[in-house]
Parts: structure tokens; sequence; C-alpha cells
């Protein structure tokens, strides 16, 4: 049994998941499986996920009628062998020394249900910006779920329990922002998390995936975020940051809508905006 489940859900992604595979493969450490998820592709994802499957027997494919993004992460973790869980899209990278230094904090850290790293924006013309940086960037320390409602912290590259899986019953599926969703709800019913300083991994971005689209990316957050306060599973604090966050939330979607908002101005300038605003 590997310590460590690579989960790459993928949908029509054979322009780059080469190259996360590639990645995989290079990783320092040998302990790890790989599972990658062809949720329906159309075009030849699933052709090229099985050479690689082909080429190394910890890679294994699995292959299903498009069920979205919730959908593949499902059927990924249940077929999941490790004692621990890490989702990395089929467009971003693990830099070569993610498992073997995820698998070291893992255990000089213990106590823990999820672990997160530092890691890199990746841009279309090569350059990287690294998310956090400073000196409180530069220590491990608790990310608690107060600092998660207030910003969704980068979770390329995070490794959480298996067993924090079958506590809340997976993703949800018709959720925009299932990966945030997911870590609200494990972390409401008190999963804690540890930040591991290293900058382990690179999310590619791009003006077609997911997060580009502020407002539904907003608007899944005030519902996941109202319905981790509607369990009543919160502390007081706790409870004041999500209320907190609702608000933060609603007035960015406004913003977003406004054609001389925030956002539309973000829109212009760019992506380094965009990202520096989307961890406010």
């Amino acid at each position: 049994m590997p310590l460590i489940s690579i989960v790459v859900p993928a949908y029509n992604a054979a322009d780059t998941l080469a190259e996360t595979l590639d990645a995989i493969l290079a990783q320092t450490a040998r302990d790890w499986e790989c599972v990658v998820v062809d949720d329906g592709s159309k075009d030849t994802t699933l052709e090229l996920a099985r050479s690689y499957e082909q080429q190394d027997a910890r890679i294994r494919v699995l292959t299903q009628a498009n069920r979205g993004t919730g959908g593949a992460y499902n059927t990924g973790v249940r077929e999941a062998t490790g004692s621990w869980v890490s989702i990395c899209s089929a467009d971003d990278v693990l830099l070569p020394p993610h498992v073997e230094s995820m698998a070291r904090a893992i255990s000089r850290y213990p106590g823990f249900q999820i672990y997160s790293c530092n890691g890199y924006y990746w841009h279309a013309d090569d350059s990287r910006v690294q998310v956090y940086t400073g000196e409180a960037a530069a220590a491990y320390h608790e990310w608690t779920l107060e600092e998660t409602l207030a910003r969704c912290f980068f979770s390329v590259g995070a490794c959480y329990e298996r067993g924090l899986f079958d506590a809340v019953g997976g993703y949800v599926e018709d959720a925009y922002g299932e990966d945030y969703d997911f870590w609200l709800r494990t972390m409401a019913q008190g999963a804690r998390q540890l930040y591991v300083p290293e900058a382990l991994s690179l999310h590619r971005i791009s003006a077609t995936q997911k997060s580009a689209n502020l407002a539904k990316a907003f608007e899944s957050d005030v519902r996941s975020i109202q319905n981790a306060l509607d369990t009543g599973n919160l502390t007081p604090s706790q409870a004041k940051a999500a209320r907190s966050a609702i608000g933060l939330r609603r007035r960015m979607i406004h913003e977003e809508r406004h054609p001389y908002g925030l956002y539309a101005l973000a829109h212009r300038l760019g992506q380094p905006l965009l990202s520096w605003i989307r961890r406010r």
C-alpha cells in the first residue's frame, strides 16, 4: 500500500496531461500511486493516460461518463489505496520533491489531517510567481478554519487523510468550487491543517479554468460557507469569520458585475492582480 495516492482528474486534457504525469514519474520518492480519472474526454486524453499506465505499474487509469470535476475526484479517491490523498489537476504540476517533502512533514509533524504547501502560479509565458512570500510564509504553522473561511489556501499538492473523504461523504458533485467546499466541510468537523512552507507545486493560470469565472466561484463559496454555518458545529470565532467571509464575497460578486468595479479593472490589468484578489 503506497503512502500517498495522487488523484488526477482529466477532461479533454491531452495538451497538458503528459507534463503532469511526467512530473509525477520524476518524484524523488517512489512511495506513491497515481490514479488518473478520464472524465468522458472527447480528445485523446484516455489514450495518452493509457500509454503512461503501460510505462509504470504505479499509474492506474479509470474512465467514466462525464460527471464534472467533483465526480472525477470521487471516483479517483474511492479507488485510491494510499493512506493519504493528493489531488493534482491534469494541467498542474507537482515538483520533484513533492511526495518526499510531504511525507516528511506528515512524519515529523503528526496530529494534522491536512497538509498544504507553498507553490507557484504558472503563467502562459512560463513565468512563475510564488504564492506565499515573506517571513511568515517561511515557517510551518497551523492553518485554521478562520483563515480558510477568509481565503482558500493554495491547495495544489495538498495531502489529506483518506478517512476524511469517507467522514464527509466525498466531494459535492454539483458544487462549482467542490475543492473549497470539501476543505470547509472537513475542517468544520475538526480536521486540522498544517502549512508546509516549501514551494512544491505549480498551478497553471489560464483564462479557461473554472476559477477564472470569479462571480460563479464566489457564489459557490457563499453557499459552501453558509452550509458550514448552518451545521451549528462552528465555534463563535469560526461563525463570526464565516459571516464576515460571506459578506466579503457578496461585495466581490457585486464588484465583479459592476462595469467599473474592482474585478472589471482586474480583468483589464491581468491575472497577477486577479490572483492577489483571489487570495484576499
